[in-house]
């Protein structure tokens, strides 16, 4: 059943692979239009090109790391262009290996601004009535390593935990402005982000994954995709300032 009707407009980050791809395909599909922002201007059109309704889909190029200073401005002229939205999704995200013996400030600093400091700046924006619609719909993707982070890998459990802090905080700061703010936070999910993960600190962190979960497999980016529209739609107004994990029982173990 369509969850979404035309009105709806969702801005996605990370939309050009992982859990974000995932979520603008199902989102599409479901009725609603969306506009991604990612940095590979290649990749988006490829997933534009590959949608089953790409009028659905537009895109925004735009660098997270390092433009924080132009974020909101950005998001206005966004919704300006596009229309006023009802959902925003963080799906950014980025994870370093760095064992503490060569933990690097710059390298965390790029992690925050992706990961946690930008959804700020973007909200920032989203709370203006110019910006968005009678509600809005925010979602985070957070992780269950912001409360287990796994080895080498501190700055993503602390950007994690940030964004588990902030939706919270902005649930008893902006909520009364007919804003929802929940964050989800998945265990092992199968994408290219923890594929490097596991290159680049020497673990099989698919497999020991799949043996954590209740049904001995991997998360698929689908699941979350899943709980992602659930999250943006009228079904689950009452759903306030929530983190949610979504994680198979890996946690558990």
């Amino acid at each position: 059943m369509t969850k979404f009707t035309n009105d709806d407009l969702i801005l996605i980050t990370g939309a050009s692979g992982g859990i974000g791809e995932t979520t603008v395909r199902k989102l599409t599909e479901e009725g609603a239009s969306v506009i991604g922002i990612a940095r590979d201007e290649e990749k988006l059109q490829q997933l534009k090109n590959s949608l089953k309704q790409p009028e659905k889909f537009n895109y925004e190029i735009l660098d997270l790391a390092s433009n924080m200073d132009i974020i909101s401005e950005k998001i206005i002229e966004i919704a300006e262009k596009y229309g006023k939205l009802s959902g925003f999704v963080h799906a950014a995200g980025v994870l370093s290996v760095m064992p503490i013996s060569v933990w690097d400030y710059e390298t965390a600093i790029r992690d925050f601004n992706i990961n946690l400091f930008s959804a700020i700046e973007i909200i920032k924006a989203l709370q203006k009535k110019k910006c968005k619609q009678e509600l809005l719909n925010i979602v985070f993707v957070s992780s269950i390593s912001s409360y287990k982070p796994h080895p080498a890998a501190i700055s993503y459990g602390l950007t994690k935990a940030g964004l588990n802090a902030l939706t919270v905080g902005l649930t008893r700061e902006i909520g009364n402005k007919k804003i929802r703010i929940n964050a989800i936070t998945p265990g092992g999910i199968d994408t290219n982000m923890t594929k490097n993960y596991f290159q680049n600190s020497g673990k099989d962190y698919i497999q020991e994954v799949t043996d954590k979960t209740i049904f001995n497999e991997a998360g698929k980016t689908q699941y979350i995709a899943d709980l992602i529209a659930f999250l943006l739609s009228k079904e689950s107004y009452w759903i306030q300032g929530q983190c949610i994990t979504i994680d198979g029982g890996e946690y558990l173990s």
